[in-house]
């Protein structure tokens, strides 16, 4: 495996280690140097660096757990840094943990994309390289492990056998999140087919109601509702089969069941999503919803606190997309793993990062922390206190957590645009792209899946 990180990506580690750092977005509002280090305003005390990105229900959170944890451990001082999300936050993950500037990083998802023996020339993700090159601490035997569930750690922690990383929360993103007064209204129920779903979809129509919303600027919320497609249709109802097929020859980017996939998603863009969807940011895309602009919104389950936000008094439920005519097949969430730990092994204070996941892993700060979090618990007999993750999403989360296409596909490298980032990328389907068909964007698809195979 990789024994260690590219020379161009070593040499720009440091500078972009001292930008993040002497930057500073640090969320307690502690002085930092220009080389990254706390200036401790009491005495010599052993600092702890953690890493993150801005998300402010989470950044708020975590900050009232490091004041709790200093208060418990006064001979520690938290510099808890955030930056902006994706790229930026990717920039400054890969800086600091080469240059041992970390000693708390989160990640965006549980561990992904790890390559295989049927995936010739698959890229390395970020997270394996750092263990291979043993920049990322064993927790295997630490006890705050045993508070987690085996199976999400088993699924998300875990490599070659060794537990490295703490995923903190489950979140689905396959479904709708819709206003049941709306419903309620005019006699509707929650779809469990496809044509219930279109049935649903023309009757809000019928009624001047705008069915869907979804953020189409950020191009991403596009794939959501495609997540659950593609968990139901490919492979027959096994996406992790179609996918090894697509290695090895035996499915395609442009078979049956992937133009149905494409199809069945531009059907909703042509018809049942809001006009000009193309231009609604993600941001703004909530308040359309809250405030009864749209009986449904595409969105993952962790919008559910900002939807709340925009109306207090919105009730909404949320449903997986019933992508198929078979409703048993239909009836759960695809989804993924949020926000996960890892402990930088030659950081600056690896003891230090060890005893913070320690207590935030102790069950009144984690509940502390997924109840702000808007979570799916990673831990056992948490309860959130929300009606919409006890007792709305618990209907359709499946004992053995069905992870999104995004998560489980393992791309070949630098393949082409159109398929590039484990995305189906249906922001290319007419009227916002150039493919009048799903079939054109599909055979597009499969030529550049080709042109990238190893050679």
């Amino acid at each position: 495996m990789v024994k260690k990180l590219s020379a161009v990506l070593l040499s720009s580690a440091l500078v972009l280690s001292l930008a993040a750092c002497g930057s500073g977005n640090n969320t307690n509002g502690e002085a930092t140097s220009g080389n990254g280090t706390s200036k401790p305003a009491n005495g010599e005390k052993k600092v702890i660096k953690i890493l993150h990105w801005k998300q402010e229900n989470i950044n708020k959170v975590i900050t009232d757990i490091n004041k709790k944890f200093e208060e418990k451990y006064p001979e520690y001082k938290i510099e808890y840094t955030t930056t902006g999300p994706d790229d930026e936050f990717k920039q400054a993950q890969r800086a600091r943990i080469t240059a041992g500037d970390v000693d708390v990083l989160a990640d965006l998802s549980g561990m992904r994309l790890s390559p295989k023996d049927w995936t010739p020339g698959a890229k390395v993700p970020d997270w394996q390289q750092w263990i291979d090159s043993g920049l990322i601490a064993d927790l295997s035997n630490e006890a705050f492990v045993k508070n987690y569930n085996a199976n999400d750690i088993a699924k998300a922690g875990t490599y070659n056998d060794k537990v490295y990383a703490i995923p903190t929360g489950k979140v689905a993103m396959s479904g709708f999140f819709y206003n049941k007064e709306i419903f309620e209204q005019n006699g509707l129920t929650v779809p469990t087919t496809w044509t219930e779903f279109i049935s649903v979809l023309d009757t809000l129509k019928s009624k001047s109601i705008v069915p869907i919303v979804v953020a189409g600027k950020d191009v991403w919320p596009l794939k959501l509702p495609v997540f659950g497609l593609q968990a139901k249709i490919l492979g027959g109802g096994d996406q992790q089969k179609w996918i090894e097929g697509v290695w090895k020859g035996n499915s395609a980017f442009n078979d049956a069941e992937a133009v149905e996939v494409l199809d069945k998603m531009k059907t909703l863009q042509d018809n049942y999503i809001i006009d000009g969807f193309l231009g609604i940011d993600y941001a703004t895309a909530p308040s359309y919803f809250a405030t009864g602009k749209a009986a449904m919104i595409a969105d993952g389950t962790w919008d559910a606190p900002t939807i709340a936000a925009a109306n207090p008094d919105v009730k909404f439920g949320y449903f997986p997309i019933p992508a198929t005519e078979d409703a048993a097949k239909n009836a759960s969430l695809v989804g993924k793993y949020d926000v996960t730990w890892y402990a930088a092994e030659k950081g600056p204070n690896k003891e230090g990062a060890l005893k913070w996941l320690e207590f935030f892993s102790e069950p009144e700060n984690y509940t502390e922390y997924v109840k702000a979090a808007g979570f799916v618990p990673t831990q056992d007999n948490i309860a959130t206190g929300s009606d919409f993750i006890d007792n709305e999403l618990a209907q359709y989360m499946a004992e053995d957590f069905e992870l999104a296409y995004e998560i489980i596909m393992i791309n070949r490298d630098n393949v082409g645009e159109h398929i590039a980032a484990e995305g189906v990328h249906t922001e290319y389907l007419a009227p916002g792209g150039e493919f009048k068909t799903a079939k054109e964007l599909a055979d597009v698809q499969q030529k550049e899946w080709e042109a990238a195979a190893p050679k």
